[in-house]
């Protein structure tokens, strides 16, 4: 499931504080871009280097797997 057909599927909440704190978690959750799979707020810098997550990461798993 991409990022846009999740944001899609919990519009059934409406505008309520699950629906727009359950969206903001998505937002930071999303991919860096088409071309690079890796979700933009799961990655991490030791020493120089950068550690990337692919998307979905675990935190967009966990929600899919919920709804």
């Amino acid at each position: 499931m991409i990022h846009e057909q999740l944001i899609r599927q919990i519009e059934w909440l409406g505008q309520t504080s699950s629906f727009i704190a359950l969206k903001a978690v998505i937002e930071l959750h999303r991919p860096m871009s088409d071309r690079e799979p890796f979700c933009n707020e799961c990655k991490s810098i030791h020493q120089g280097e950068v550690d990337v997550v692919l998307y979905p990461c675990p935190t967009i798993q966990a929600i899919i797997n919920e709804l």
